[in-house]
């Protein structure tokens, strides 16, 4: 028993497609046809999301390879030179460190030279000392100058002079073949009419 409280529920009449009018059939199949064509077209988005994202992958993929290959071959070949570098720069340090040593030690002696001192019982011994001096001096300067640049420096004047001395030259081969050409023209022309004349009076 339900304390007297009756549930009434209603129940809406359910139509079988027979039951339809052609009206109502065509509009039930237009809104089947249409909702399947969301749903198509949702899944459609889908696989189109879905191919974004693998295109997307794939070329982040790619980039990859190549920047990691590129990357490695590039820091190879830059770590060799580096290394190179270092070791010539080494070497350089090395050399110029030897250098400055040897350049300090020939100052030195050429500035102990004290020629005020030599009399003449020692003038001949000091004076070919001293020459020995000098000429140690000037050959290590010779051979550390063959070994350092920086030793022979170029300057811009001194390319500026060459160029100006090439540029004379060439102006002073032009002005002797013109004084050339304008000394023998003379000759020329007066040996021509004694060649006309020469053979109009054989004639």
């Amino acid at each position: 028993m339900n304390d007297g409280v009756t549930n009434t529920t209603t129940v809406l009449p359910r139509h079988s497609v027979s039951e339809l009018t052609p009206k109502e059939e065509v509009d039930l199949k237009l809104n089947e046809a249409r909702d399947e064509l969301l749903t198509l077209r949702r899944q459609q988005e889908e696989l189109e999301q879905q191919k974004r994202d693998l295109e997307e992958l794939r070329r982040k993929q790619d980039e990859y390879g190549r920047g990691r290959t590129e990357l490695i071959e590039d820091l190879t070949r830059s770590l060799v030179v580096v290394e190179r570098q270092q070791l010539e720069s080494q070497r350089l340090a090395e050399l110029c460190g030897r250098t400055r040593e040897s350049f300090r030690d020939c100052l030195e002696q050429v500035q102990n030279l004290n020629d005020a001192e030599w009399n003449g019982a020692n003038l001949h011994a000091e004076l070919s000392r001293a020459l020995g001096i000098i000429e140690n001096a000037r050959a290590e300067l010779h051979r550390a100058r063959v070994k350092l640049d920086c030793l022979n420096p170029v300057t811009d004047k001194g390319l500026e002079s060459g160029s100006k001395a090439k540029l004379l030259g060439r102006d002073e081969v032009w002005r002797y073949v013109l004084i050339g050409a304008a000394a023998s023209a003379p000759l020329i022309v007066a040996g021509t009419v004694w060649l006309i004349i020469f053979l109009i009076t054989r004639r």
